[in-house]
């Protein structure tokens, strides 16, 4: 067995959802359980419409509305023909839009921001594409089931923090799947969506998609995890900036966190984890070239297939902050009551370094909220160097090279680009710094020239 989640750029359109079907159809034999996001652009429709209710801007609200109604109406009718599926996927459809207006009613009318609204608001874009990619699949005779996933992604959330609720999760998926699976149905079910312990629909956050479908696979202990995009994988580099980027072959699993973690562009940060756990490989694949190979994402290899460096990622929108103060010498308690400080405040911290008087953190901007400047204020002196970037070049062959950090700081060097922080501990895979955001281009050009594209 197989899980096999698609994006939205996977499903955009007619056409796409006809190419995935096929692929979907193609790996029959494997069992596929399939996960599927919102057609592409649509959480961001569903994010507007939340807004201008609660701004009570009538016409916009009309107009959005009626786009996504018509946009996914108008895809069933082109996939399906005009017989019994038709009319009852239509039905469905136009149920879960009537829905959707209510709750659009209902944040115009109370003008509050309610977070069970508003998940359910912006997780009905899931709801709508899976049934339309179901009643495609019956139409084509094939034994398929519909699965709503929100009884069963069971989670925690504090702040923007999620935390499933593993054991309730792998319970009620063996509870509601059982059947389906004994029989070889092919499961069609949505990503992004889960529910609060109390029965509050809540969401795993943007690109929660992939998370879903390594929960899944994890709770059922796949064979293999397939996540399915528009890139032929995981790439050497962004290739917005490096044209000639090539996708990777293999990885390990610590590498793809990494990069994940540090802004790669295919994979949620949280989705390697539950498949770590349970050793199951992730695939990286691209919908439009289905017959290419991908990226596997696996446990470890052979030493003699590491390179020094895979790959470079970067996080823009950073901020360098600088606090001194004498507190920092004589009180190990300030440290703590800072980091409280940034967490109460939502800022992620992904870079630490200290001397006797000085604590340096990168944190993402992510917000116009400034109040906890204020509170370090307390502290001693606060230097804030906005417009950074933070730059993470990974590989496993990092560990057998510690003259590499010293090539990349000479070589940023002799071409006037100046690192603000760097961070790299003994036998780690990763070397992270932090350069000011005019520099991106021309550093992730000078280090995929150097270190990857000539390897």
């Amino acid at each position: 067995m197989i899980i096999m989640k698609f994006g939205g750029s996977s499903i955009k359109d007619a056409q796409a959802m006809l190419r995935v079907a096929d692929i979907v159809e193609q790996h029959l034999p494997q069992q596929p359980l399939v996960v599927l996001s919102a057609l592409g652009g649509v959480t961001d429709q569903l994010l507007r419409l939340h807004q201008v209710a609660l701004e009570q801007k009538d016409l916009q609200l009309s107009s959005e509305f009626n786009n996504l109604k018509d946009r996914h109406l108008q895809m069933l009718k082109t996939l399906i023909a005009e017989n019994r599926i038709l009319d009852e996927t239509m039905h469905f459809l136009n149920a879960e839009l009537e829905r959707l207006q209510t709750l659009l009613n209902a944040v115009k009318a109370i003008k509050v921001n309610s977070a069970e609204l508003y998940s359910s608001i912006i997780g009905l874009g899931e709801i709508l594409s899976t049934r339309i990619f179901e009643a495609l699949l019956r139409s084509r005779n094939l034994p398929v089931t519909w699965q709503d996933i929100r009884p069963i992604m069971i989670v925690e959330k504090n702040g923007d923090d999620v935390a499933p609720k593993l054991d309730e999760i792998e319970k009620r998926v063996r509870l509601q799947f059982e059947h389906h699976l004994k029989h070889r149905e092919l499961i069609i079910t949505q990503g992004f969506l889960a529910t609060l312990p109390n029965g509050a629909p809540t969401t795993l956050g943007r690109d929660g998609s992939d998370y879903t479908a390594s929960l899944l696979g994890a709770a059922l202990n796949v064979k293999e995890i397939q996540i399915w995009s528009d890139v032929d994988g995981i790439l050497s580099a962004d290739p917005t900036l490096i044209k000639e980027a090539r996708p990777l072959p293999f990885m390990t699993f610590e590498e793809a966190c990494e990069l994940a973690y540090f802004g790669a562009r295919v994979l949620h940060p949280a989705t390697i984890q539950p498949a770590l756990m349970h050793g199951i490989p992730v695939r990286v694949l691209n919908s439009q070239y289905p017959n290419e190979p991908g990226t596997l994402i696996v446990p470890d290899y052979k030493p003699t297939e590491h390179k020094a460096i895979k790959s470079i990622a970067y996080k823009e929108n950073i901020t360098l902050l600088t606090i001194e103060s004498s507190k920092l010498l004589l009180s190990p308690k300030a440290i703590e009551d800072i980091f409280d400080i940034l967490s109460r405040h939502g800022k992620k911290v992904y870079a630490v370094t200290k001397s006797a008087t000085k604590l340096s953190v990168t944190i993402q901007n992510n917000g116009q909220d400034q109040s906890f400047l204020e509170e370090l204020k307390h502290f001693g002196r606060i230097d804030v160097e906005p417009n950074k970037v933070v730059v993470s070049i990974v590989g496993e062959g990092l560990k057998a090279n510690p003259l590499l950090t010293w090539q990349v700081i000479k070589m940023l060097h002799e071409h006037n680009i100046k690192i603000e922080l760097i961070s790299q501990f003994a036998r780690q895979i990763s070397m992270m710094f932090i350069i000011d955001e005019a520099f991106i281009d021309q550093t992730v050009r000078l280090i995929h020239d150097r270190f990857i594209a000539k390897q």
